[in-house]
């Protein structure tokens, strides 16, 4: 296969208010989209975009207790409304990449992926291969997966990513790396203190000390936040695919990382 896979997760706090329900960031969004384009123009390669769900599906998940399974007589309902409401915010972005001229298709994992006990049990792969062969650019957000032991869970695009990352890996891809875009300018080294700066590199080494880091997820979430992002790329890096984590709101950041400049945290094995 003579081109690599990128993958780049934009944030649900990047590109929503996690503080107000179904608020869109669109400034945000778009320029971070343009930036993806121009790189994309200057160096044609497999993209895969995944975004948080951000004000939109962790409200209803809140509420109905998703990520517990069917946990009351409501959890059905809450189940669909839960994955509805991701997939408006998909099409949100989905839209605006095809003003951008850019192939975007969405992509659920809830349509290829079964799990159990919150873990992969059976899964779909070639829809999404597909895609890609032929210079699709699958779109992909966090989703409530149909689940044969509890009901159903949720798996935030921080887990989708890599897990398809090691799918691709598996079927001998070569995956180039995955960026977390996010609203910090990498992993802080002390959450209260942001002037401390940020791990400029984590590996499996230094992980108990960036864990211990970690500090609360403002607004809604329901997927764990920024440890989250490193406990998966810290699995991923194992495969030997880095992934880096960077800050949206700096103009430019993505762009410069997608074209080979140093940025953020970087993690790796």
């Amino acid at each position: 296969m003579p081109k690599s896979v990128t993958l780049i997760k934009l944030g649900g706090s990047t590109i929503t208010d996690k503080s107000i329900p179904n608020a869109v960031r669109h400034e945000t969004l778009r320029r971070l989209l343009s930036e993806i384009q121009r790189a994309y123009q200057e160096n044609p390669g497999y993209l895969v975009i995944g975004h948080g769900s951000g004000s939109f599906a962790h409200v209803p998940a809140t509420r109905y207790r998703t990520a517990e399974g069917f946990v009351g007589p409501q959890s059905r309902l809450g189940m669909a409304i839960t994955q509805d409401s991701a997939a408006q915010l998909n099409r949100i972005v989905v839209k605006e990449m095809l003003k951008l001229d850019l192939p975007a298709v969405s992509l659920y994992a809830s349509n290829s992926l079964v799990t159990k006990k919150g873990q992969a049990e059976s899964y779909f792969v070639d829809v999404f291969k597909e895609y890609l062969r032929n210079d699709l650019i699958p779109v992909i957000s966090g989703d409530v997966i149909v689940d044969s032991e509890q009901g159903c869970c949720i798996w935030s695009a921080d887990t989708i990513l890599p897990f398809f990352a090691l799918e691709f890996k598996k079927h001998n891809w070569h995956v180039n790396k995955l960026i977390h875009v996010t609203r910090t300018p990498g992993v802080y080294r002390d959450i209260n203190n942001p002037d401390a700066g940020i791990f400029e590199h984590i590996t499996p080494d230094n992980a108990t000390e960036v864990q211990a880091a970690m500090g609360e997820v403002k607004g809604f979430d329901v997927t764990g936040g920024m440890w989250t992002k490193i406990s998966e790329s810290l699995e991923l890096a194992k495969a030997g695919v880095d992934s880096v984590i960077l800050s949206g709101e700096k103009p430019g950041a993505l762009y410069d990382a997608l074209t080979g400049k140093a940025e953020g945290t970087t993690i790796s094995a």
